[in-house]
């Protein structure tokens, strides 16, 4: 558990960081694209009007920066700030704009399950494994049962202390912590199992057939439990000179469990550990309490604390899922309010309360390219130019996003859900490469553990950079 819940953290916190990082690389990728067709609307509110473009721009930066000013975290600002692109975004960008919103939302959630997935070191259940299948002393077993051992101690604590001083001999003490086990747990059958061992080897045979028999009785479809009672009562009866249902125990024992006993059991080593098979505590319970302590309802708070910021706790995730119904709900009225379109060829605001006109060209490229009459040639020339400077700029900003953060060129460059996938595999490698030394270390890494990771994480993230660029490239050409 140590070594493969480590791993999974480092897989789990890669994955993580990379959808926190690109949700808000997408958000903002897509708001800086669209914000100036904002900042031209907003211009055209009545109470702005008569003031200049650039303080209601600067006013309208005010307002997207608020939620960030006020402490209401990053999902709170991204929301705001799409609220006031959303009317401008084409719908692949919507979509992709959602998932990203969707993906802020679901952090904390995953946070909580990373953390139920991979707490193990300095839990109980990490001291319980160890003395399940490791070899401590009786001073460690007795410097855990006064760190943890208690009124609220859990049943599997006990039947792992029981365990080992049957295993080392001392039978009164093993019966003592069995039976502590048995108090805080009562119907758990393989205690049974244990208790029949030690009252066995303790000459108590009916006690130990008592015992055995509650096991089979409360196993339910544990076949692991009923196998090793009917294998121990087999022993019994052996023991009694019962051969027929010695027999017929030992028939049932390996219709039920035969790979697991012949695994732990033994007929011709009589030692008291081989002769008898023991159960041992269930990994379920093991590692249902490697998360007793809360540490992941800790975890999913904090997180949600970085992410929403003073966000009442009782409107997650409810709000940001009503949010997204909200901003899909606006879009749909949105075309109704006549909002400005980016110009298909100079990509100024073509704005039907500005140039009167509907089309997807602003007002100087309509003059310019369809009313050539009207526009003088050098000022034609002018614009030209203007155009032509502009498809370059979208040319080099969508080669150099494309070089900077792998898929982010196609985020821009109107293939957004490739971008976001790109964006975000790329962003995992280099997460994965980036923890080298692991977030949950095991007790004894191994030195292996980068050139592991470089072997493995970094050829893929190079390639999906490389084909990010190549990609953006050959849309651009």
């Amino acid at each position: 558990p140590h070594t493969v819940r480590a791993f999974y953290g480092d897989l789990a916190s890669a994955a993580f960081a990379a959808a926190f990082v690109a949700a808000l690389a997408i958000v903002f990728l897509l708001v800086v694209r669209r914000i100036r067709l904002f900042f031209h609307d907003f211009h055209h509110l009545p109470l702005l009007g008569g003031t200049p473009f650039v303080q209601s721009s600067f006013l309208g930066l005010v307002l997207l920066g608020l939620p960030g000013v006020l402490g209401l975290g990053p999902i709170t600002t991204a929301c705001v700030a799409l609220l006031a692109v959303w009317a401008y975004l084409r719908t692949a960008e919507r979509v992709v704009a959602t998932c990203a919103l969707l993906a802020l939302v679901a952090l904390p959630w995953t946070a909580s399950a990373v953390a139920r997935s991979t707490a193990w070191t300095g839990t109980v259940a990490e001291r319980i494994d160890e003395m399940e299948r490791g070899a401590p002393s009786d001073e460690e077993v007795r410097e855990v049962g006064a760190r943890f051992a208690g009124p609220a101690a859990p049943a599997a604590l006990y039947a792992a202390m029981g365990r080992h001083y049957k295993r080392r001999g001392n039978l009164d003490e093993a019966l003592r912590y069995y039976a502590l086990a048995a108090a805080a747990d009562d119907r758990a059958p393989e205690i049974q199992v244990n208790v029949g061992n030690v009252l066995f080897l303790k000459g108590d045979l009916d006690g130990a057939k008592a015992a055995y028999l509650a096991a089979t009785d409360r196993a339910g479809s544990d076949l692991v439990v009923l196998g090793a009672a009917h294998y121990d009562l087999s022993k019994l009866y052996l023991r009694t000179s019962d051969m027929e249902k010695s027999g017929a125990a030992r028939e049932k024992a390996e219709r039920e469990a035969g790979d697991f006993l012949r695994r732990f059991g033994s007929d011709e080593d009589f030692s008291a550990n081989r002769y008898l098979v023991d159960v041992p505590v269930p990994e379920a319970k093991i590692h249902a309490l490697a998360v007793a302590d809360g540490s992941p309802d800790a975890v999913a708070s904090w997180v949600r604390g970085r992410v929403a910021g003073s966000l009442p706790r009782d409107a997650w995730p409810w709000a940001g899922l009503a949010f997204a119904s909200v901003l899909w709900a606006f879009g749909f009225v949105a075309p109704r309010l006549g909002p400005s379109v980016a110009c298909e060829k100079c990509g100024r605001p073509a704005c039907r309360r500005c140039d009167g006109g509907a089309s997807g060209l602003c007002g100087q490229c309509v003059n310019v390219f369809e009313r050539r009459r009207l526009v003088d040639a050098r000022d034609r020339l002018r614009k030209e130019a203007a155009v032509r400077r502009y498809r370059q700029r979208e040319v080099h900003t969508t080669r150099i996003l494309s070089i900077v953060a792998g898929g982010a060129g196609q985020i821009w460059g109107g293939a957004p859900a490739l971008g976001a996938l790109l964006l975000a595999a790329t962003l995992f490698a280099a997460f994965f490469l980036w923890f080298w030394r692991g977030v949950l270390p095991p007790p004894h890494p191994s030195q292996y553990v980068l050139a592991g990771k470089l072997l493995l994480a970094a050829p893929l993230g190079l390639a999906l950079w490389a084909y990010a660029i190549r990609d953006a490239f050959r849309r651009t050409e």
